[in-house]
This record gives C-alpha cells, sequence and structure tokens, in this order.
C-alpha cells in the first residue's frame, strides 16, 4: 500500500480528507503536479488559477474559468483517470461581481465542493449567495498583511451570522507569521474551519517537514480531531523544490498523529 493511501485510510477514520494544495508544484505543469500526487497516493487536489495546465492541452493553456467546454472535459478526465478529485478551487480574489459568478461556475462545472477565497468584506454578502446558489462551501483564507483577513480575529467578526457554508481556510502558517497563535486560532474558529493548509515552520519561518520544525503539528491534528473536522487537509509548501520525499516524511507524520 502506498504511504498516501495509507494516510488516506487514516484520514477516513477520523473522518477529513488529505490532498495537495497544487501551488506546491507551481514550476510545473498541473497534470504534472496531478502525476506527482498520484506518486504521492493522494486522491484528492486543491488546485490554484493560472496554473499552465500541459500535454495534452495545449501549450500556453492555463487554469481559469474561461476554459473552453472541450476543456473542462478533458480537464476532469485528467483528474478522474489519476484517480484524483479536485475537491477545491482557490485562493481566488476578485473585483467584480461576474468574476465571482465565473469563478464558482467553473468550480461547481469541474466538481469541486469547496472554493478557498479572500473577498473584499463587501463582497461576502454576495459570496454567501453563491454559496447557496451552488451548495459549495466557502473557506476564507489568510495570507499575511495586506490581506485584510491576516488576523483570526477578522475572520471570525466576518463570518458572524453567517450560513454554516461560509467558513475558514486556516493556514497555521501564517498565523504564526504573523505573531499569532496558530493552536488558539484553530479553537477560536472551531465549527467554521473547511480546510487545514497544515504547516510546520524553521525558526526562519520557512517550510520544514511535519513534526521536524519548532510548530506543535500534532497538537493541530488533535484540536481538528476534537472538533471532528470533516474538511480538507492541504499540503502546501511554498517555497518546495523537487524532493517529494518530504512530503512522504510529512504524510508518514500525519497518519502517525491521524491514528
Amino acid at each position: 500500500m502506498l504511504l498516501g493511501q495509507a494516510v488516506q485510510l487514516a484520514a477516513q477514520k477520523a473522518d477529513w480528507k488529505v490532498g495537495i494544495q497544487t501551488w506546491t508544484f507551481h514550476n510545473l505543469t498541473l497534470m504534472e503536479t496531478l502525476d506527482k500526487t498520484q506518486q504521492l497516493g493522494m486522491g484528492y487536489a486543491e488546485a490554484f488559477f493560472f496554473q499552465e495546465l500541459g500535454a495534452p492541452f495545449p501549450k500556453e493553456t492555463y487554469l481559469n474559468y474561461d476554459l473552453s467546454d472541450d476543456d473542462c472535459a478533458l480537464l476532469r478526465h485528467e483528474f478522474k483517470k489519476r484517480g484524483i478529485k479536485p475537491i477545491a478551487f482557490g485562493v481566488a480574489s476578485y473585483g467584480t461581481n461576474e468574476e465571482w459568478d465565473k469563478f464558482f461556475a467553473f468550480a461547481h462545472k469541474i466538481g469541486a465542493h469547496i472554493v478557498t477565497v479572500e473577498p473584499e468584506l463587501n463582497q461576502l454578502d454576495y459570496i454567501e449567495s453563491l454559496a447557496k446558489k451552488y451548495d459549495m462551501e466557502v473557506a476564507i483564507h489568510n495570507h499575511p498583511s495586506p490581506c485584510i483577513y491576516a488576523s483570526a480575529e477578522v475572520v471570525e467578526k466576518a463570518l458572524k451570522g453567517r450560513s454554516s457554508l461560509m467558513g475558514v481556510c486556516a493556514d497555521i502558517g501564517h498565523w504564526k507569521r504573523v505573531g499569532e497563535d496558530p493552536l488558539k486560532n484553530l479553537q477560536k474558529l472551531s465549527g467554521r474551519i473547511k480546510v487545514a493548509h497544515l504547516k510546520d515552520l524553521t525558526d526562519k519561518m520557512e517550510d520544514a517537514t511535519w513534526g521536524t520544525g519548532i510548530l506543535p503539528v500534532k497538537a493541530f491534528v488533535n484540536e481538528l480531531k476534537r472538533q471532528h473536522f470533516n474538511g480538507l487537509i492541504s499540503i502546501e509548501y511554498d517555497d518546495f523544490k523537487s524532493d517529494i520525499q518530504e512530503i512522504r516524511n510529512s504524510l508518514e507524520f500525519l497518519q502517525k498523529c491521524s491514528k
């Protein structure tokens, strides 16, 4: 059994899913990224826009909501033949309702269940209406400043009174980088977490294999268990090079924590 498959089995027992955030391989094409994901034995992907698709798509065809119907059908096929579900798209940020319409429609068409986003605060009512229209979960992501959602307190206030479809994409590393306590933030946002960008960091705030850095990754996993989290754990490396063994090591650590 592949390590990734063992992780998926452990994740199923914990009632969550484990996948790749395709930004990890942003220097490759999306098709190459899916091949890497398949090699790792993972069955889910959170895909960012504007990554070149790669063969069999025409050269300089990029993931975006303006793909043709034929390209959309081919994209679904390429995911399916590798046994990977395009469960989420993002992180997205748009200026107009028309763009948000196209983004949600595309994500729904390809088969996603979650969109990770960083909208303006005054766009949240419209985003919520689209979530209800497509029965799709929305996960607000927390890039560091100048992102308005860098602090968990802002996200918490923004979600107050909103539909249960509206939630959080909790990026553990970014919370640490802005000086917040990731574990306390997970607790503060309990019940709203749709996606977790689980991270470990070096003392220089760079990505590290889970369980080898300065962050209490096992405590994060235990907190997600306590919350009965049933969303997506995305593996995302911001400065990943080429050795997927580091990802395997993180998967192995997660498998042990998931038991």
